[in-house]
Order: C-alpha cells, then structure tokens, then sequence
C-alpha cells in the first residue's frame, strides 16, 4: 500500500500483512482474491470513495482508505469539533464565494452549510465543523478567496 494512504479497519489503524496479495476476481461485482501464495480467500468489497465494506469468511468488515489530504481535512475536522472555543474557517482551496447560507449571529449546528466556493466549474459547500454561532463573515458572495483566507469566525 501507498505511504500516502492510510488503512483503517474497523476504526483502528492497519497494515496490509505482509506477503499478502489483492487481486481482482470480478472488480465489476466486487469480487477479490487475498492470497500469501499458499492460501487464498474470497472476499466481496462494496463501497465508494474512502468508505468501504469488506465481507471475508462471513464477516463485514468496515475499512477506511484515506488519501494524505483526506486525512489532514479529518484531522483538522476533529481538533476543531474538540476545541470549545472561537474558530476561524479558512478557504481549502482558491475560488470564488458563490452563496452563504447564513448572517452574523446565525446558530449553527455541526455539519450545517455555511457557505459555497466555486472553484474548476465545481461548487464546495463548506460546512461547520461543529456546533456554535457565527461570529463574523469575512467575505461575501462574488469575492474570489485564495487558499487559507479567513471565510468567518465560529464561536
């Protein structure tokens, strides 16, 4: 597996073991082969992005496979949710603030939108992180933003 990827099965870090190989069966139908060159098992693999289930010997088991920045925005997700303070939300990437979906003052709840970025013809709802009251907007619809620009303040 790829260093810029990380394995979590059932919630807990992992590693492939080594020796083991994956190889596709049937990839339209979800169908895998394991296999350390002496044995070999079958496993049906459903799912999409980085949120999959795997079904060996009759258990589900759920894996997560998340790319370098995957897991940044996650983590960044979880400091923000276990800080009880004032946040700032900043741009993730560079793009022009189409919409906000709320004023100064709105209460919001965790996984709310706050506001959308249209950047390569693709609109991002940024959403917040957790619960709180908008403190302050920063921008406002038709403002190009770069990367880490303030978009508003949670309290």
């Amino acid at each position: 597996m790829s260093r810029d990827l990380e394995l979590r099965v059932a919630g807990e870090a992992a590693e492939a073991p080594e020796g083991w190989m994956v190889g596709w069966v049937d990839r339209a139908g979800g169908i895998a082969r394991l296999s350390d060159g002496s044995r070999s098992l079958l496993a049906v693999v459903e799912g999409s992005g980085s949120s999959w289930t795997v079904t060996l010997r009759g258990r589900r088991i759920p894996v997560t496979v998340r790319t370098w920045r995957e897991r940044v925005l996650a983590d960044a997700e979880s400091a923000a949710t276990l800080h009880g303070g004032p946040i700032e939300i900043r741009a993730t990437l560079p793009g022009l603030v189409v919409a906000l979906a709320l004023a100064e003052g709105a209460e919001v709840a965790e996984g709310d939108a706050l506001l959308t970025i249209e950047a390569m013809k693709m609109q991002n709802e940024v959403r917040a992180p957790r619960a709180g009251r908008v403190a302050s907007m920063a921008v406002t619809p038709g403002q190009t933003v770069a990367t880490g620009a303030l978009l508003l303040r949670l309290e």
